[in-house]
């Protein structure tokens, strides 16, 4: 039975240098728990970057904050440190500190070891999207087939270890917007049986950077080989599984085809960055830098299209599913080069970045469902939600009906830091808000989201093989089983 007096709680927060962490999220969410008189403290901070850097701080009040209060351990990884190493610094701040949580909000391809390390030792694990990158999984078919093996070793380890938390704050799958959109499916689906027969997400990133920027790391970097299929691309894959189980109907499996992929290389080698990267040259109070771009960085993805087949178990197609993702669309930026993110004490790079996306949904003659967004990361989200019904199974006659979240993100029912929070609540023995619980997404529900996203890298890598190998007119395709 979840106990009305909390636990004390013991955090180990993994990457709570970056903006997300500790001005967006987690810290954020951790003080506001610690005003209230909860008793949670931070015990350690693991982050490649000093969190007590003032530098840093400087644009953190939040951590500033927790820092004073919980003077946290930190715990810095080394380069090129093997990961039993990292696990024996790891098991001695365990055995001083005695962490109950670990917060995995670093570089996602950092995520895997200590994903690993914390839930063999049963420490409860709240993991930002997405829960697995592979170094290099955007060129290298070894790499790409990692990301399953991965996962299947965590899950295995979760499910073997009963009680043990393992969730992810997926702020779109919670917010209002989209929660009320996977009402709309699942009424239609039960009420009348229609299944999702197709739906096409098309996302625009506009993230747009001078050459030599993409030498930077961090947040919504290219350096370690891989590239937007690992930044927000796993919200919008996550939100076609959910979807897909909600209205599946007889599929039973899913043809994954991969008809275009353009990496970092590729774009620079257009020369289509140049008509924007000339009106911000005379903004820069920094003169240009020597672009020295690895291999890894420029063979990274940044422009994707896919379709999803869905199959029955005859291999009847029943509709199809598409995702394509543009990293070189309309940027709002401002700003040109930064001595300050050379230096890496500027956590937060967005510049103009976007977030746009149509997500455009039909059950077959039932239903239509659109979801649009059209914002500057940063700014006040809006969110519009449209969506029509056949008049034979709508009291309005199918009338069209038009709904806008304004301030779509802070004002949602359920965000991200009432996600945190009721993790550590949870994991203090709490009992639950049933509300914020409701929308919590665990490991395990999210196996075919992962399943698709780790298809996509075992795809997008293949084409890399085939260009390597003079391949023409190669367009791979996986199939997968989504019982």
């Amino acid at each position: 039975m979840p106990s009305t007096t909390p636990r004390p709680i013991n955090v180990l927060l993994i990457g709570g240098c970056g903006h997300w962490a500790a001005t967006e999220n987690h810290v954020p969410a951790i003080l506001t728990l610690q005003r209230s008189g909860f008793p949670v403290r931070v015990s350690a901070i693991c982050d490649l970057r000093d969190p007590y850097d003032e530098n840093l701080l400087r644009h953190m009040p939040d951590l500033l904050d927790l820092l004073c209060y919980d003077r946290p351990q930190w715990i810095q990884p080394r380069p090129g440190e093997k990961a039993e190493d990292l696990e024996r610094r790891l098991d001695d701040a365990h055995a001083h500190s005695t962490f109950d949580v670990a917060i995995v909000a670093c570089d996602p391809v950092a995520h895997y070891p200590y994903l690993h390390w914390a839930t063999l030792r049963g420490i409860h694990v709240l993991c930002d999207k997405p829960i697995l990158a592979v170094a290099d999984a955007a060129w290298d078919v070894h790499a790409a087939a990692t990301i399953d093996t991965h996962f299947d070793t965590l899950l295995k380890a979760h499910l073997n270890n009963p009680g043990h938390l393992f969730a992810l704050p997926m702020r779109r799958r919670a917010n209002d917007a989209f929660v009320e959109s996977s009402r709309l499916i699942t009424e239609v689906y039960e009420n009348h049986g229609q299944p999702l027969t197709m739906a096409n997400f098309t996302v625009t990133g506009g993230h747009f950077r001078l050459p030599e920027e993409y030498a930077f790391g961090n947040a919504h970097g290219y350096t370690h080989g891989v590239g937007a299929l690992a930044f927000s691309s796993y919200h919008y894959i996550d939100l076609m599984a959910w979807y897909l189980r909600q209205a599946q109907g007889p599929v039973t499996a899913l043809r994954i085809t991969s008809h275009y992929v353009r990496r970092v290389g590729d774009y620079l080698a257009t020369g289509q960055n140049r008509a924007l990267e000339a009106l911000l040259r005379p903004l820069s109070p920094e003169p240009a830098a020597t672009v020295g771009m690895d291999r890894r960085t420029a063979l990274a993805e940044m422009d994707f299209a896919f379709t999803l087949e869905l199959l029955d178990d005859a291999a009847r197609v029943h509709g199809y599913l598409t995702y394509t993702f543009t990293s070189n669309s309309y940027s709002h930026r401002q700003v040109g080069l930064q001595e300050a993110d050379r230096a890496g004490h500027l956590p937060f790079r967005e510049k103009g970045r976007m977030s746009q996306f149509v997500v455009d949904i039909h059950q077959g003659p039932l239903q239509h469902v659109r979801i649009t967004k059209n914002d500057v990361v940063g700014d006040h989200y809006r969110i519009r939600l449209e969506h029509r019904r056949n008049p034979l199974i709508d009291p309005s006659g199918g009338r069209y009906a038009d709904t806008v979240y304004e301030n779509a993100h802070s004002a949602s029912t359920v965000t991200p830091q009432s996600m945190t929070a009721e993790f550590l609540r949870a994991a203090a023995g709490c009992p639950p808000d049933e509300l914020v619980a409701s929308r919590m997404t665990h490991l395990a529900d999210q196996t075919l989201t992962q399943r698709i996203y780790a298809a996509m890298y075992r795809l997008i890598a293949a084409r890399h093989e085939a260009d390597a190998e003079h391949r023409t007119a190669f367009t791979p395709s996986l199939r997968i089983d989504i019982r």
